[in-house]
């Protein structure tokens, strides 16, 4: 069937429409450049963008389902002019267009900053857990791995020596390239795995595994280990959105090997300068992203953390179920101009000891104990529900820069602060939704860090040109209804 037949056939209404107008806009010299000098002549990379987001956009995540629908699909054969590329032409594509996903995004945000479509003033983040494309039933650790890479090394040099592999075990690949490739990824997970066991030494005692539950996913050794939001255990890869509350454009994202929230804030306020040419005035999160390091990195940039302090839906809940039994932190008046506690009972704490304490990234933060006299603990009346030790004395221990802590929670106290936070879950849990209930991504589609990037940056741009096209038909209506 042509083209101009299909056009025809094709309702002026569909959005493919509408979307490869907007595909058109984009500056793709970049995609061009991750084509150029290599192999044969291929498909234009334009039209494969095109039939990616236009395949995402309806719930299709998959390269093998691309290279299905672009047969049977009228939109996607006019949107592509025809062209039926191979189902490895869609996987190589895909990871292609890795390398420049990051700044596509950022002109299809700039083109909306140009017309006025997007707030640089507010930003809301949060972050989701997607699984990775490997098994959470193929954990190994340590003593595990060694010895299977051990069969593994017999069983390549039997084939360096031409010589058939007897009867090897099920979890070794079938085939000399199957074992070779295999090889790779063991050693990849080898190395992956003593940095987990090196972290796991650094922790506290009580929080420390034995080294038998360190374990590593051997389909995908980059995926981090953790609970989905289904609280199903295994690989996962966290994807990180900052989202503009008037627009609802994705303006920054960010993929990492980890299954929390830790340490991504100072990354994203840097991403979305990046951008939109500026920080955000405000930034919308919610409790977990509400430390001293991360206040630090606020103050720095000159930006508003609005967030709740060690507190959301989740650990309500949990409270309301479990009453805590003794007097918390909180109690307790601090004094900076003495640099003390005062307790409930009016007793003023006496300085014990200062230390230096470990944060992410290996910093190092100075925190200080404070103890009441003993004498005061065994005569006060509330000793049974402070004190775990009255004849000790109850302690108090204090982190540099907790000034920065007392100031935020003074600070979400206002009116003000309490609206924008109201508004985060209204902007960014949609955002996840409409991800992993309408882009049907859950589970993703390729094995790595990169690729989950990749994968995670395309759904952005589809989700990002569907908002813009939304956008634009709104403007039509409004206009039409006014003339």
């Amino acid at each position: 069937m042509e083209w101009q037949e299909l056009d025809e056939q094709l309702s002026p209404q569909h959005r493919v429409r509408r979307l490869r107008e907007f595909v058109d806009r984009l500056d793709l010299a970049g995609l061009y450049g991750a084509y150029a000098g290599v192999g044969s002549e291929a498909y234009r990379p334009d039209l494969l963008l095109k039939i990616v987001v236009a395949e995402l956009l309806e719930g299709r995540p998959s390269p093998a389902q691309w290279f299905r629908d672009i047969r049977d699909s009228r939109a996607l054969r006019w949107i592509s002019m025809g062209i039926e590329p191979s189902r490895s032409a869609l996987y190589d594509f895909r990871d292609r267009a890795g390398k420049v996903i990051q700044e596509l995004n950022a002109q299809v945000v700039r083109q909306a900053q140009e017309q006025g479509l997007v707030d640089p003033d507010v930003g809301v983040q949060d972050g989701t857990v997607f699984r990775a494309c490997a098994s959470r039933h193929r954990l190994v650790n340590s003593s595990t791995l060694e010895r299977r890479r051990v069969e593994l090394q017999d069983a390549l040099r039997q084939d360096e020596a031409g010589r058939p592999v007897g009867a090897a075990a099920g979890w070794m690949a079938a085939t000399p390239a199957g074992r070779l490739q295999q090889a790779q990824r063991y050693q990849q997970a080898q190395q992956v795995l003593q940095q987990r066991l090196a972290h796991n030494a650094k922790r506290q005692k009580s929080r420390r595994l034995p080294d038998k539950n360190v374990v590593v996913s051997l389909s995908d050794p980059e995926a981090a280990l953790g609970r989905d939001k289904e609280k199903v255990f295994g690989p996962c890869y966290t994807a990180q959105f900052v989202v503009q509350p008037g627009s609802r454009l994705v303006v920054a994202y960010h993929v990492a090997a980890q299954s929390t929230d830790t340490g991504t804030l100072p990354l994203l306020l840097d991403r979305t300068r990046a951008v939109l040419g500026r920080y955000p005035q405000q930034q919308v999160t919610d409790a977990g992203y509400v430390s001293v390091l991360d206040l630090m990195e606020c103050a720095r940039r000159k930006v508003e953390l609005i967030a709740p302090v060690h507190e959301n839906d989740f650990t309500a809940k949990k409270r309301a179920e479990k009453p805590q039994t003794r007097l918390g932190k909180e109690s307790f008046t601090w004094l900076p101009e003495e640099h003390t506690y005062v307790c409930p009972q009016g007793h003023r704490l006496k300085y014990l000891s200062r230390h230096q304490v470990i944060r992410r990234d290996d910093t190092a933060l100075t925190q200080t104990q404070y103890r009441c006299p003993p004498e005061h603990c065994q005569a006060c009346p509330l000793s049974q529900t402070c004190c775990h030790n009255p004849l000790k004395g109850r302690t108090i221990k204090r982190l540099e820069g907790e000034d920065l802590l007392d100031d935020h929670r003074q600070r979400m106290t206002q009116p003000y602060a309490q609206k924008l936070r109201r508004l985060r879950g209204s902007i960014i849990e949609r955002c996840f939704a409409d991800t992993k209930a309408h882009r049907k991504l859950r589970c993703l589609h390729g094995r790595g860090l990169y690729r989950a990037q990749t994968e995670i940056g395309l759904v952005v741009l589809a989700l990002n040109l569907l908002t813009l096209t939304n956008l634009a038909q709104t403007e039509r209506n409004s206009k039409s209804n006014t003339s």
